[in-house]
């Protein structure tokens, strides 16, 4: 593979690894912005039979989620706590800017009722994420509890959780780690990886090797979950972009449609807007005194506009690529 692809599908990588660590955002939608998601159904299904090649697409994206999750974790629980609308709206403005680029694939194609009918369900499907987050929220219906002594068959539970979080990671528009913000996992597991990974380290306190084993079984199970889940839906996926491209598409607009529309209304962000208002409703969040609601509303729009601009130069840059790409084909 040439270093220039490598490096393109590395920073792909990255970027579909801070999508899958933010709730709302969807890993898989940010695969399609950038143009690497078929490649990377293709490489998983044809893994065995074209091992090299598929390993030479799957591992610089790999490396790069790889890096982003672990960085993400760091960063975002900071920046979630502090500031988490303008965050939200960071994301939000990289999914406006970005959307023109998973309306190319079906530009031309008639948006007819039955097409509309697809773009509408998968609006209200994701939207409902959102809508069922706050009310289990709300009515503190969770697994939290659990992880506190993490008894034997907990992880068993997390494998089949994996296999759910990594169909989001395989459908466009549906994100993973909201899903598990749905199923009440996805603080626990973040929680409890930063937690005791500090004892490991020994930040924060004395060093200690007490949780090493539970954090490997536990990050363990969740991936052996995705694991299966990414080859039985990536098969899926394939056969649904093969033999239903143009419908498959349609219902993707309508889930990254709805992923920005739950990215301002699920169960953190409305938490954090109920603190914004009276900081004594919870200790969930500690919100920046130099950024009271009116000021981080404004400053919030701000970055979503300018992200969205920036995105969307990145969507004419790739466009521009294509086409020249197209006539060198051409006239060779």
């Amino acid at each position: 593979m040439k270093i220039k692809k490598w490096l393109r599908n590395f920073v792909a990588g990255l970027a579909i690894g801070v999508g899958a660590a933010i709730p709302g955002v969807s890993g898989a939608a940010v695969a399609v912005i950038f143009n690497v998601f078929e490649d990377i159904l293709v490489a998983i299904n044809n893994f065995r039979k074209r091992f090299v090649w598929s390993m030479s697409i799957l591992l610089p994206i790999l490396l790069g989620i790889g890096i982003a999750v672990c960085v993400c974790i760091a960063v975002f629980s900071y920046a979630f706590e502090h500031f988490m609308f303008t965050l939200i709206c960071a994301f939000a403005g990289f999914l406006i800017g970005s959307f023109p680029s998973i309306t190319d694939e079906v530009k031309g194609v008639k948006v007819n009722k039955k097409n509309a009918l697809f773009i509408i369900l998968g609006v209200i499907f994701v939207f409902m994420l959102g809508v069922m987050s706050v009310l289990f929220g709300l009515n503190n219906i969770g697994a939290a509890s659990a992880f506190i002594t993490m008894p034997w068959w907990l992880y068993l539970v997390l494998i089949p959780v994996g296999a759910i979080a990594a169909v989001a990671l395989i459908v466009p528009g549906l994100s993973g780690s909201f899903l598990l913000l749905v199923l009440g996992f996805y603080r626990p597991l973040v929680d409890n990886t930063v937690l005791w990974v500090k004892e490991i380290l020994g930040i924060g306190g004395p060093q200690s090797f007490a949780n090493t084993l539970p954090l490997i079984g536990m990050l363990g199970c969740f991936a052996i979950g995705c694991l299966i889940g990414v080859v039985f839906i990536s098969k899926l996926m394939l056969m649904l972009l093969e033999k239903y491209r143009h419908q498959t598409f349609f219902a993707i607009i309508g889930f990254v449609f709805g992923s920005i529309l739950i990215l301002y209304f699920n169960y953190d962000i409305f938490n954090y807007y109920r603190v914004w208002f009276d900081p004594s409703l919870g200790d969930t969040f500690n919100i920046h005194p130099l950024m009271p609601n009116y000021v981080e509303i404004i400053f919030g729009v701000i970055t979503l506009v300018i992200t969205a601009f920036l995105s969307y130069l990145l969507v004419k840059a790739e466009r521009k690529h294509k086409e020249e790409k197209a006539k060198i084909e051409t006239v060779e």
